[in-house]
């Protein structure tokens, strides 16, 4: 996966009127700054637009609370991203109503010939996910056990017990292709 463009409204310290971050600019980056300056924000905007995942306290079962800037009632990450030989990208929104909150998950493609995105959405969030996971071919586990260091929790794979171990590792070196052939 190369990231392409990454545009957030209301997210953790970034709010309405954030210019998008075009990775196309440079081929390496370093973010580097003060404590507080929106950094790992941006790290976890990413992991949140693809999996629904991000920064969250320990009470809590979905991230989408703590991610919402203070003061707002809704958010939206739109991460651009290419594989292999397509453009993909997913928008996912979040907004706190008075009795319930609403999220919503869009993937697309875009079109090869032309400017368009052509929806891949399926019928729910819980099978877009499912969709987004098989393209990427990684879920949240095993890309924050293998790729990508959480802040605060740099063990986070050695806390694993053995059989969660053994299922990252094999998620990793992707070996139920082996089971597959053999099949």
């Amino acid at each position: 996966m190369i990231p392409v463009k990454l545009t957030l409204r209301n997210f953790l310290s970034y709010g309405e009127d954030v210019p998008p971050l075009d990775f196309e600019q440079f081929h390496i980056a370093c973010l580097s700054g003060n404590n507080g300056q929106g950094k790992s924000a941006l790290l976890d905007a990413i992991t949140w637009a693809i999996w629904g995942e991000g920064r969250k306290s320990s009470r809590e079962k979905k991230a989408d609370n703590s991610l919402i800037r203070i003061g707002q009632k809704d958010m939206q990450v739109e991460f651009v991203f290419d594989l292999e030989a397509d453009r993909y990208r997913i928008i996912r929104t979040f907004s706190l109503g008075k009795k319930s909150s609403r999220s919503g998950l869009e993937f697309q493609v875009k079109n090869q010939t032309g400017d368009e995105y052509i929806p891949l959405t399926a019928t729910s969030i819980r099978k877009t996910q499912e969709k987004i996971t098989g393209v990427l071919k990684i879920d949240y586990q095993t890309f924050i056990n293998s790729a990508f260091i959480l802040q605060g929790r740099i063990d986070e794979f050695s806390r694993k017990n053995a059989r969660e171990r053994k299922e990252i590792l094999s998620e990793i070196l992707n070996l139920s292709r082996y089971d597959r052939l053999a099949n």
